[in-house]
């Protein structure tokens, strides 16, 4: 791990979560997110104290493990601050919220590993357009959809944009990406094509100074799913009937937090085509099962689901 220039106030650290870095005054840094885990975070820490800096704070783009996994251990070495913004700080305070939410109740223990739940750690809510930190104004990005609040950071031409985009690579890889609330991440896919910025540095891809490749592929990705969707609901099916057929198109087969991971991306495709009124969902016979366009009259005799296929 090392530190690589990309202005006269920015640098990054590389990685499986690229890590920023922002110089203040008197040898005083900030990073942008705090990588995995404790052993990630103690590399940076290290390095920071090569180079005599002393960190006086962490902005945090989203509460997901892989990008606030080493704030605990930063903030317990240093005393630093944890900056993000205020619909991420519960999270990042209680970490077991992140599973909660891909399980909708008590997580099993499948849910509670490093990846999703971190280590909790005090945070300091951003309640401004911009942040001031020494001589430097930082501005923050609302850029919510992957996850409930998530924000990007803008110092010296430089933006981190946390995952608002992902590389096609990942995109081909992981074949239906996670996405909290799809149409609100249309809207900062949208928002990011008009960030003054120099540089973009995304939570999982290098520094790119053209954004639009990575916008087009990754709305592209975001319309294929919602049109897979709507092709799926040509009748009353159950939720997990349309997750079969959804990670069945995808050619995926997934168990254990990862299962949970396209469950709760379904359920937020689902909520969006509902709130368009393009899909609904009727109780019957104590079965939850959701349609298409305008839902009919709720029918004396329930339809019989169809059975999974082996």
């Amino acid at each position: 791990m090392q530190l690589k220039a990309l202005s006269g106030r920015v640098q990054f650290f590389p990685g499986f979560v690229n890590i920023g870095l922002i110089l203040l005054a008197d040898d005083r840094v900030a990073l942008v997110d705090a990588g995995l885990d404790r052993r990630q975070a103690r590399q940076v820490l290290e390095i920071l104290t090569d180079y005599r800096y002393r960190l006086e704070a962490i902005l945090v783009t989203h509460a997901h493990g892989d990008h606030s996994g080493g704030c605990a251990f930063l903030q317990e070495a240093t005393g630093c601050r944890i900056l993000t913004g205020p619909r991420e700080a519960p999270a990042i305070e209680n970490p077991m919220i992140q599973a909660i939410v891909l399980f909708g109740g008590s997580p099993p223990p499948e849910l509670v590993t490093p990846h999703l739940v971190a280590e909790p750690a005090r945070a300091t809510v951003i309640t401004g357009p911009t942040l001031t930190l020494d001589d430097l104004t930082i501005e923050v990005l609302d850029l919510p959809g992957h996850s409930i609040g998530q924000v990007g950071f803008l110092a010296d031409g430089v933006a981190f944009i946390g995952d608002a985009l992902f590389p096609e690579a990942a995109i081909r890889r992981n074949q239906l990406l996670y996405v909290f609330d799809p149409p609100a991440h249309l809207d900062s896919l949208h928002r990011l094509g008009s960030v003054p910025a120099a540089t973009f540095v995304g939570g999982h891809f290098p520094p790119v100074t053209d954004l639009r490749p990575l916008l087009e592929a990754n709305q592209r990705h975001i319309d294929q799913v919602f049109q897979l969707v709507r092709s799926i609901l040509t009748g009353p099916q159950t939720f997990e009937r349309i997750l079969k057929e959804v990670l069945g198109r995808f050619h995926l087969r997934k168990s254990g937090w990862e299962y949970f991971l396209y469950r709760s991306t379904l359920s937020g495709y689902l909520s969006a085509l509902k709130r368009r009124g393009e899909a609904d969902f009727r109780v019957m016979d104590n079965l939850l099962l959701w349609v298409g366009g305008t839902p009919p009259a709720s029918p004396a005799t329930p339809p019989t689901p169809a059975e999974d296929q082996p």
